[in-house]
């Protein structure tokens, strides 16, 4: 009968939960190793998550600035120097047929004045309906806007324009009170009379710092002007804003839109976002070497160790997964701890820069710093990567060590 024999590499693997148990003993028994490298870690992945959350927050922030109340699923429409071509009736019937066309909203607006408690200032007076009150975002602050009302001739202004007359510290004051309008029409039609009347304010937003007033666009239709300033056309999905500008454009007509605006916002910080990350690396390449650093030590402190190890047993793939292990543990710990302190960080800048800003006239509240899931998970992936890259050559001469060699040292 045979007497079987059972080569290294027909033992049984040790279980990840021992090889977990003996990867973490090794790095507490190490204390002040592991807190350096750890805090090496730490401030590489700190620096590189702060960098990109203040790139991607100043994004969001310079975005909202420049887009502000516009929607990104939206097409401006205007009529180029052009006495042939307008947004007529029959204009915007041809652009409400075209597929993917979710909404209108039909915009008039005219350099034009108001008066109101005897003081009287210019203004853009503007004509809207209540497509546009839902294509646009309007900072509703005091009241109702123009299609909540149920006055017969209802009014909205904007903080700027009571400001012009000195009137902007209690907004809701001038809630039912009566404002006298004035629109000349001359430029639109000779033949017009001024458009002129009285009408009750039922709200006010914050919509700019040039003073401007709006009222129903029903005001202008019936005072005989038959021409849209300016169409807003609201799309499905603004995967759809290209092909429908395309079509609006081939009618002759003039388009634009937030997306383009958003798109070049974009470019300019991917390339700003790119700069973050390169100054952030710095700190990411001493982390990297004080982990190399680590795991090298390690292994070469722990030679006998290992040779003793798989003597008794455990295959040589177990050194190479327990090398591993730890690069896991300090990864995972430091990219933790550094993103812990970035985020604190980042909170105490912020609110130094609102008192900042709130000292000097800024009202509004504002973030510099974006956290995203999908930037922590994104940062802490990243690290992780790291460490099992730099865990490959020590975790190799793990891997090849010689049981008999190591046993005789010391």
């Amino acid at each position: 009968m045979k007497k079987l024999h059972r080569t290294a590499e027909d033992r049984p693997t040790v279980k990840l939960s021992i090889i977990t148990s003996i990867a973490y003993k090794n790095l507490i028994n190490k204390k002040l190793r592991t807190f350096l490298t750890v805090f090496g870690i730490a401030i590489g992945i700190g620096a590189i998550y702060f960098l990109l959350s203040f790139g991607l927050g100043l994004q969001h922030l310079v975005t909202n600035e420049v887009i502000g109340n516009q929607s990104i699923r939206t097409i401006d429409v205007i009529t180029a120097n052009t006495e042939i071509l307008k947004l007529d009736d029959t204009s915007i019937q041809r652009i409400s047929e075209i597929p993917d066309v979710k909404e209108l909203g039909k915009t008039y607006f005219f350099p034009g004045s108001f008066k109101l408690n005897n003081s009287e200032t210019d203004s853009i007076v503007y004509g809207i309906d209540k497509g546009y009150e839902s294509l646009t975002y309007l900072n509703l602050i005091k009241g109702n806007l123009l299609s909540d009302s149920k006055e017969s001739k209802p009014i909205v202004l904007n903080v700027a324009a009571l400001e012009s007359i000195g009137l902007s510290k209690d907004p809701g004051a001038v809630l039912g009170k009566n404002v006298d309008i004035i629109v000349p029409l001359k430029k639109v039609d000779k033949t017009l009379a001024p458009l002129s009347g009285t009408f009750k304010i039922v709200g006010v937003i914050d919509s700019g710092s040039g003073a401007e007033v709006f009222l129903p666009s029903s005001v202008f239709k019936e005072a005989g002007v038959s021409v849209l300033t300016q169409l807003k056309v609201g799309v499905e999905e603004v995967d759809n804003v290209s092909n429908i500008r395309s079509q609006i454009e081939s009618m002759g007509f003039e388009t634009n839109s937030p997306v383009d605006t958003l798109n070049e916002i974009n470019k300019v910080f991917k390339f700003m976002n790119v700069i973050l990350v390169g100054f952030g690396g710095i700190g990411m390449i001493i982390a990297v070497l004080g982990m190399f650093n680590t795991l090298t030590i390690s292994l070469l402190e722990r030679t006998k160790e290992i040779g003793l190890m798989v003597a008794i047993g455990a295959r040589s793939v177990d050194m190479k997964r327990l090398f591993i292990f730890e690069a896991l543990f300090l990864s995972l710990f430091g990219s933790a701890v550094g993103i812990i302190g970035a985020l604190v960080l980042g909170q105490i800048v912020n609110v130094f820069m609102n008192i900042f800003a709130s000292k000097r006239g800024v009202k509004e509240a504002f973030t510099l710093f974006s956290n995203p899931p999908l930037l922590i998970l994104g940062v802490i992936l990243f690290m992780v990567i790291i460490g099992l890259l730099v865990v490959i050559l020590p975790a190799r001469r793990a891997q090849k060590v010689n049981p008999i060699d190591a046993l005789r040292r010391e």
